[in-house]
C-alpha cells in the first residue's frame, strides 16, 4: 500500500494522519503511538481509517524490526516482530521473519514454530517451507527436514508450471502481451533479485528519489510482471516525475491485475485530479465508494469536488513523453 501525499492528507482521523507523517519520517515510535491511539482509543473510527491504521501500524512495527536487527538488537527486533504479528495474524511473512530472528538467537524450536505458523495461515508460502526445511535439517531432526523440503520443492515446480500453462493459454488466445508476462515470470523471476530491487525501490520512494525508485521498480516488473503493488509503486515515481499519462497507465494496470485493491484506483483519481481530469476523478471516486461507502479520502475528496472546490482553473503538470 502506498499513497500519493495529497490522500494522506485526505484522511479524515487525526491519529492516523499523524502516524502516516511520522511513518514516512521514519520516526516509528511516535508512528506506533498514534496508530494505536487511533485503533484503541477512538470510538468514531470508520472502518476505512480502521483498516489504513492497522496496516501502517503493521509496516512501522516491521520497519522498526528491521532497522533493530541491522544494528544488532536482536531481542528487540524479535518482539516488535511478534507485536507485528498481533496487529496482522493473517500476514505469514511476519512470522517467517521473526523465525529469521530466532535461529539467529539460537532459538530454533521458536523458529519452526513460526514457520509452521506461516504454512498454517497459507501452504503455499514456498519461503516458510523451505526456511522450515533448513532450520530442522539443523536441528538434525531429519525426517521432518526431508518432508518440508518435498513439499517445498512440489511447491517451487507449481510456480513454473502455472504461469507457464497461463502463457500458453494467452498465447493461443492471440494475447501475446499478457503471454510475455507470464513467460518472463516463468523463466525470468528470481526470488533473492526480485526482492532486492523491491527493498531498493521501497527506499527510494521514500527518500523521493524518484528517478531511481523506477529503475529498481522497471528491474522487478522484468522478474514479475504481474505483481500489482508495483505498477501501483510505479505510478506514484511517474506521477511525482510529472510523466502523468505514464503515471494514470501504470495505476490502471495495477487495478486491472486485482481488481479489489482500491489503493491504485484512489491514487488513480488523484492523478486525474493533478491533470485537470475532473469528472474523470468524480466518477472514479464514485466507483471507489460503491465498494467501500466509509473510504475516508474518496469521501472528502468527492464532497469538496460537488461543492466546487478544487475544480479551479489550473495550469496541468507536464506529462512527460509516453514511452
Amino acid at each position: 500500500m502506498r499513497l500519493l501525499k495529497e490522500i494522506r492528507n485526505s484522511l479524515g482521523n487525526y491519529h492516523v494522519k499523524s502516524g502516516i507523517y511520522h511513518y514516512y519520517r521514519g520516526e516509528f515510535k511516535p508512528a506506533v503511538d498514534f496508530f494505536r491511539k487511533a485503533l484503541e482509543a477512538d470510538e468514531n473510527l470508520t472502518d476505512g481509517d480502521r483498516r489504513t491504521a492497522r496496516y501502517y501500524l503493521t509496516m512501522a512495527l516491521t520497519e522498526s524490526a528491521e532497522r533493530l536487527e541491522r544494528k544488532g538488537e536482536l531481542e528487540e527486533a524479535a518482539l516488535e516482530l511478534e507485536r507485528a504479528s498481533e496487529v496482522s495474524p493473517e500476514y505469514p511473512d511476519i512470522r517467517v521473519r521473526r523465525g529469521h530472528v530466532l535461529e539467529r538467537l539460537e532459538r530454533p524450536d521458536d523458529a519452526i514454530a513460526q514457520y509452521r505458523g506461516a504454512i498454517a495461515g497459507n501452504p503455499r508460502y514456498l519461503d516458510a517451507w523451505v526456511s522450515l526445511g533448513f532450520c530442522l535439517l539443523r536441528a538434525d531432526r531429519r525426517d521432518e527436514s526431508e518432508k518440508a523440503f518435498t513439499e517445498a520443492c512440489e511447491l517451487k515446480l507449481s510456480f513454473v508450471r502455472s504461469p507457464f500453462d497461463r502463457g500458453v493459454e494467452r498465447l493461443r488466445e492471440g494475447l501475446s502481451s499478457e503471454a510475455s508476462d507470464y513467460f518472463r515470470q516463468t523463466f525470468h523471476y528470481d526470488p533473492r533479485e526480485f526482492e532486492r530491487h523491491y527493498r531498493a525501490a521501497l527506499e527510494h520512494l521514500k527518500a523521493e528519489t524518484y528517478d531511481a525508485a523506477l529503475e529498481h521498480l522497471e528491474e522487478a516488473l522484468r522478474l514479475n510482471p504481474r505483481y500489482p503493488d508495483l505498477y501501483n509503486f510505479q505510478g506514484i515515481a511517474l506521477c511525482e516525475l510529472g510523466r502523468l499519462d505514464e503515471a494514470l497507465t501504470a495505476f490502471r494496470r495495477s487495478s486491472s491485475i486485482r481488481p479489489g485493491f482500491l489503493i491504485p484506483r484512489l491514487n488513480l483519481a488523484f492523478a486525474m485530479l493533478r491533470g485537470g481530469m475532473f469528472k474523470d476523478a468524480e466518477a472514479e471516486l464514485e466507483a471507489i465508494l460503491r465498494d467501500d461507502p466509509t473510504e475516508p479520502a474518496a469521501l472528502a475528496k468527492l464532497e469538496e469536488l460537488r461543492s466546487g472546490g478544487g475544480t479551479e482553473k489550473r495550469r496541468s503538470p507536464s506529462r512527460g513523453k509516453a514511452r
